[in-house]
This record gives structure tokens, C-alpha cells and sequence, in this order.
């Protein structure tokens, strides 16, 4: 290239960046004349790029614009995404309202702080192409109802979303994986209207911060067992049930918050060994078995008869009757029907679902026929050695009837009618009525062990 053409270059990009600045000049007008400035900021000098809260690059482009805390009201121009070079947009705590406009065209944004506004709506194609997008903070604003939008997926820069408090429906869609979102790592959806399950790729992100207290969420909450790179998760007040699971790999989990929901089972000691935690609420759910004991250094808050503990002393053990039939309960999966019935720890010193003690405080009968059960059938029964009957008919039982039933001393009756039995029912003594009818695949050979036998001839 020669010297004349690269002097025309020049020229020509000095034209453009000319052109460009007054285009940004123009919509900082347009900027200025929709909203109702306060006193404190002063917008009278013709140039934006000298105006308070606003910063320029060398070209006179419009790179930073945060007006924040100031109590502005008015609306945003929807020609703001014309502003190409902008990097920050702050309009933090004021009072604006109106619809967010299409901030497609911002491709090099990435901070959009817009909490604590009266904005009416968000854009179809909001974080379209923003793949510069780094912090995202729309919170507490009275959106019309709407959903976490698709597009979010090419926001591939993004490290912090919150979408507290603004109206957010549906359910919480299943891309944020490392995969989709590898720069994700804080992720607060609290006090919406969201609902449904946790979805499975957040097993596969490196989310290390997870708030989603306040919704209608339900379900199991497994998926955290591989969310090894969390540091707090906030679930409270929704509808999640079933045990903590092993959380033994989160070793930089520090807050842990389930208050109110509804989950079981018992706290299990891989969690309260976790030497990185420093505060756990457990308060109003239905967790059973001891009391948790956790470090002195961790800030627990359990307020006692607000779950289903067998004693309300920390580490105190329960009654063997009890611990055998927690495990009978874990079994089909630590009910929440169960859990509050079966609670203290005298399961004949008050009405304890489907138990019934003779009068020297011995469980002789399990009855919990017609309670919708799924799983398989304990052998943990056969630690109840008073027991005379068990029924467990009419339920969704899978699995095969265990051995060890055969050795209970008193049993006199067995009833798994109508479940999912499968498999050769074991020899029990001739006084045992065992009763196994509407299990269409009782007595035959099961699928694994006929496999076995086929491989064998």
C-alpha cells in the first residue's frame, strides 16, 4: 500500500469515527430529553462526552454511561442500542420506567445494571449477541410477567446474572452448563414465581453461588451432589423434598440454606463434616433421625419441633426401634407422609402412621397398605423381631421379597399384594401367610438371574 493510500485510509476512518461520534452525540440527546434529570446532574453542555456520569473513548464514543442513585425517572429511547462502543450501562436505583429497549447492537457491553427501576418490560431478543456480557442485574423491577429467555445462551462471557424479585415465570431452562455458559459463576433467580425442578445441567456448571429461595421449586435436590465449585445455595421457602445427598465433594460450600420446604431423611454426617461451612439453616422441614451436630464454628440455625428429629440434643442417638424403621423409610425413599408422622422417639408413644406396639412398647404390626410407596421392600424390617405383621399391599413396590423377612421370629402375616414384585418368594415358615397375588411377575425367575442362568448352559 502506498503512502497516498494509506493517508486516504486514514481519512476515510477519521470520517467514520467522526460520523460515529455524532451519531452517539445524537442519541445522548435523545437520552437526555427522555428522562427527567435531577438537579445534581448536569446535562447542559453540548458535548456528552463532558457530561457528568458519562465517559468517551479517545474517539469521542460513548463508552460508559451510569447514572446511578440519583432519583431520575423517565424513560430510556430505543435507540440506545445504537451506542456500539458502550461498555457499561448503570442506571441503578432511580426511578425509570418504561420498557427495556433492544440492546442487541451492544456487542462489546459487559455490565447492564438496571435494578431497582419501575421498568414495565423486557425485549424478546434481550442478551442477543452481547457476547462481551459480563454482569447482568436487573433486580426488583415490576416486569410484566415473563420467562429467563432463550438468548441468554449467547451471552458466552457472562459471570453474574440476577433476576431477583421481577416476575420471572416458567421454569428454569436447561442450558446453564460450563458447556453453554462457561464463565458462570453466580446465579440469583430469588423471589420470583418460578417453578418446576432443578435442571440437570446445573450438575455440569461452576456455579459457585445459587439463590433461588422464595419460588415454587419442587422436587429433588441430588443435582447439588455435583455441583462441586458451590460456595452458597439458597433454597428456602420452596417445595423440595427427599434427603440431602452427599455433598462430601463441595469441599468450599461455606452457606446452606433449605429453610422451609419440605425435605427428609437424615442429615447425613457428610454434610456436617464439611470443614468450609460457616452457616446452615435446616429450620421447618421434615429431616428425621438425630439431631445434627455440627462444628462449633458453623452458625446453625434449627429451631427445635420444626423438623421430625428423634430427640432435639444434638448427636443424641435414637431408639433402635426408631432407627430401624427410618431405615424401612429410607427405603422408599424418606416419604414426606412418613416423615410427619413418624416423628420422636417412641414410635409407640403416639400415633405413629401404620405402627401399631404390643403393650410391652414391641412393634408388632407395620401397616402401610394404600400409601402410594415406591422402592423396594427392606430388609431392615428384620431388625423389628416383634413384628407379627407386615402390609404393604396396593402401593408401586418393585424389587424382590428379601430373605432376611424369613428369619423374623413372630411374623405371621406378609401381605405385597398388588405391587411390582418380582422373583421367587423365599421360603417362610409354614405359619407365614404370605400373600402375593396382582404381582404379575412373582415366582418367575427374574430378568437378571435368568440372564445368569442362560449364560451358564
Amino acid at each position: 500500500m502506498t503512502r497516498s493510500h494509506l493517508c486516504l485510509l486514514c481519512l476515510l476512518l477519521s470520517l467514520v469515527n467522526f460520523a460515529a461520534s455524532q451519531d452517539d452525540a445524537t442519541i445522548m440527546q435523545s437520552l437526555k430529553s427522555t428522562l427527567h434529570l435531577t438537579p445534581d446532574v448536569d446535562w447542559s453542555n453540548p458535548d456528552p462526552c463532558k457530561w457528568p456520569s458519562v465517559q468517551c473513548d479517545g474517539s469521542n464514543r460513548v463508552t460508559r454511561i451510569q447514572l446511578k442513585q440519583k432519583g431520575i425517572s423517565g424513560t430510556l429511547p430505543p435507540d440506545l442500542q445504537k451506542l456500539s462502543e458502550l461498555i457499561v450501562l448503570e442506571l441503578f436505583s432511580n426511578k425509570i420506567s418504561g420498557p427495556v429497549p433492544d440492546l442487541s447492537g451492544l456487542t462489546h457491553l459487559q455490565r447492564l445494571n438496571l435494578h431497582d427501576n419501575l421498568f414495565e418490560s423486557t425485549p424478546a431478543n434481550l442478551f442477543s449477541g452481547m457476547n462481551s456480557l459480563q454482569e447482568v442485574y436487573l433486580d426488583n423491577n415490576p416486569f410484566a410477567s415473563w420467562e429467563i429467555p432463550e438468548t441468554i445462551k449467547e451471552a458466552t462471557s457472562l459471570k453474574n446474572l440476577s433476576l431477583v424479585n421481577c416476575n420471572l415465570a416458567g421454569s428454569i431452562p436447561d442450558f446453564f452448563s460450563s458447556q453453554t455458559l462457561p464463565s458462570l459463576v453466580s446465579l440469583k433467580l430469588s423471589r420470583n414465581n418460578l417453578q418446576g425442578v432443578l435442571p440437570s445441567s446445573f450438575g455440569a456448571s461452576s456455579l459457585q453461588q445459587l439463590y433461588l429461595n422464595g419460588q415454587k421449586l419442587f422436587g429433588s435436590i441430588s443435582v447439588l451432589q455435583k455441583m462441586t465449585s458451590l460456595v452458597e445455595v439458597d433454597l428456602q421457602a420452596n417445595t423440595f423434598w427427599g434427603p440431602i445427598p452427599d455433598l462430601s465433594g463441595l469441599q468450599s460450600l461455606r452457606l446452606f440454606n433449605v429453610r422451609e420446604n419440605q425435605l427428609t431423611g437424615l442429615v447425613p454426617p457428610s454434610f456436617t463434616g464439611l470443614k468450609s461451612l460457616t452457616v446452615v439453616n435446616l429450620t421447618n422441614n421434615c429431616f428425621q433421625g438425630p439431631t445434627p451436630l455440627f462444628d462449633n464454628s458453623v452458625a446453625v440455625d434449627i429451631i427445635a419441633n420444626t423438623n421430625s428429629f428423634c430427640l432435639e440434643t444434638a448427636g443424641a442417638p435414637c431408639d433402635p426401634r426408631v432407627e430401624a424403621l427410618l431405615s424401612v423409610a429410607d427405603s422408599f425413599g424418606y416419604r414426606v407422609k412418613l416423615a410427619k408422622s413418624w416423628k420422636g422417639n417412641d414410635p409407640c408413644g403416639r400415633s405413629w402412621l401404620g405402627i401399631t406396639c404390643s403393650g410391652s412398647n414391641d412393634v408388632t404390626v407395620v401397616d402401610l397398605g394404600r400409601q402410594e410407596l415406591t422402592g423396594t421392600i427392606p430388609p431392615s424390617f428384620a431388625k423389628l423381631t416383634s413384628l407379627e405383621t407386615i402390609n404393604l399391599s396396593n402401593n408401586q413396590l418393585t424389587g424382590s421379597i428379601p430373605t432376611e423377612l424369613t428369619n423374623l421370629p413372630m411374623l405371621r402375616t406378609l401381605d405385597v399384594s398388588n405391587n411390582d414384585i418380582h422373583g421367587d418368594v423365599p421360603k417362610f415358615s409354614p405359619s407365614v401367610s404370605v400373600v402375593t397375588t396382582g404381582n404379575v411377575n412373582i415366582g418367575p425367575v427374574s430378568p437378571t438371574d435368568w440372564k445368569s442362568f442362560r449364560n451358564r448352559i
